[in-house]
């Protein structure tokens, strides 16, 4: 019996290896497209020296300045119909005829502002748009005036060729994505989501195409869903003492032993339904072994967690992760503080409420005297289906733009202006087709921000797939 449950085991292994994984047909490259690599640049150039970072926020000046560029440059020359929403918001259209429901691209003209300690640690200044070395250097060339200026030069591309789209596409541009999409994103979906005609899918920013996460392959890491973020405060309050005579009860000592106490219990690894579509992409191109051990979860799911565990990028996406990002305590050298607060900022997957984090904190804590306040936060989102004739379209249209690499679904912890529309119920993938490694990505948000040309071009031909076959 023991031989025949063996066999029988090997045998399953054996299927669950060889077994496809689930394609949308094959489609055919576009022929004879042609890429003006160099009037990207020179565009994107102009569009990060307009300083549009947020905080402070867009002044109507600059949205004037950065709106007046996207039209004057591409809208209507590719004869796109324009539409500029509270003086801020920029909405292009291409209208093809189609009776599809519309598609959605974003973009978003603020950035995340340059500390002034920081900037002499720049190799060209932040706000340059310096050309040099084969990049375009300069905040926003990553995130995210780089792929507005890339979409539309797909559309330039697609009309040189004498192609359109599918369907009908909307372009649009908003102006406060980094400090939340109050303004912007929110508004637009309660104001005004009927100008989007029924709309059924949304191309967000959110995720690249990594060279560095499996050996020898390009992985287009397709976001369908995002982490939701929770901030909240942890409050110890005693009486004050004398710095010659501590003891364990006083505030500060209570809390960071409590912080100690959360800060070595992480949250339990959860591996939902996208991920497994991942494991079984990101099988495909590696060695027997290693495919037989990821498409055999029900067998190796412990030890596929623990792989996932050792990178923070892929242990983030697979549990709810809390930062201790504010320790606060004490205002006199010999006085033992009669409170101590910290801040502590989580990214909780999809699925996991407040209420269920606030009752690990407690747990994990153990210690009744630290109270705990909700500070902010921002709300669950739907995922995105990784099944049907949306995500297939997308499927195949990235396999074929970006030959080679392997598309699969990822949980972004960063969160995007994305989720007020996925909220209202329309299919939101997050991808910008740049090919980054480890180090490219750190200048997201950080320091010598910039996009290679070899980028813009690939960026460029991608997106046309997109817009041509969505």
């Amino acid at each position: 019996m023991i031989a025949l449950a063996a066999l029988a085991g090997g045998a399953v292994l054996l299927v669950y290896n060889a077994r496809p994984v689930r394609r949308a047909a094959r489609l055919t490259p576009l022929p004879d497209l042609k890429i003006d690599t160099a009037r990207a640049a020179e565009n994107l150039s102009r569009y990060v020296q307009l300083d549009t970072s947020a905080p402070p926020g867009i002044s109507p000046e600059a949205a004037v300045k950065h709106i007046q560029l996207l039209t004057e440059q591409y809208a209507r020359p590719l004869g796109l119909e324009i539409e500029v929403i509270g003086g801020l918001m920029l909405l292009l259209r291409w209208r093809t005829g189609s009776r599809r429901p519309p598609v959605m691209f974003t973009g978003h003209a603020d950035v995340v502002p340059v500390a002034e300690d920081e900037r002499p640690r720049w190799t060209h200044p932040p706000f340059s748009g310096a050309i040099d070395q084969g990049f375009v250097w300069g905040r926003g060339t990553l995130d995210n005036k780089g792929s507005t200026i890339c979409i539309l030069e797909a559309m330039a591309s697609l009309q040189a060729a004498g192609l359109k789209p599918d369907r009908d596409v909307f372009l649009w541009v908003t102006h406060d994505e980094e400090v939340g999409g109050v303004e912007g994103a929110k508004v637009f979906v309660r104001d005004h989501l009927e100008k989007l005609d029924g709309a059924s899918m949304v191309i967000d920013e959110g995720g690249y195409a990594i060279n560095d996460f499996v050996r020898g392959a390009v992985f287009a890491a397709v976001a369908v869903g995002e982490k939701h973020a929770l901030t909240v405060r942890a409050r110890v309050e005693t009486p004050p003492g004398h710095a010659s005579m501590p003891t364990a009860g006083d505030a500060p000592a209570v809390l960071t032993a409590a912080l100690a106490r959360l800060m070595a219990a992480p949250s339990p690894p959860r591996l939902l339904a996208p991920l497994r579509v991942l494991l079984d992409r990101l099988a495909e191109p590696m060695s027997w072994g290693r495919r037989l051990v990821l498409r055999n979860r029900w067998l190796f799911g412990g030890l596929i967690l623990r792989m996932l565990s050792r990178l923070a990028a892929s242990s983030a996406m697979i549990r709810d992760t809390v930062a201790l990002t504010f320790l606060r305590a004490g205002h006199k050298v010999n006085i033992i503080p009669a409170q101590a607060e910290a801040t502590l900022h989580m990214r909780l997957l999809p699925g996991t409420s407040t209420e269920e984090m606030l009752g690990r904190l407690r747990a994990a804590m153990a210690e009744p005297r630290v109270k705990l306040e909700v500070l902010s936060e921002s709300g669950d989102t739907p995922i995105a289906p990784t099944r049907g004739e949306d995500w297939e379209r997308l499927d195949a249209a990235l396999a074929v733009g970006l030959p080679g690499a392997v598309v699969a679904p990822i949980i972004t912890p960063g969160t995007d202006d994305g989720r007020y529309f996925a909220r209202a119920g329309l299919a939101v993938y997050r991808y910008i087709p740049f090919t980054l490694d480890a180090v490219e990505r750190r200048r997201i948000h950080g320091e010598d921000e910039r996009v290679s040309l070899a980028n813009l071009q690939q960026a460029i031909v991608a997106y046309a797939h997109l817009l041509r076959y969505l």
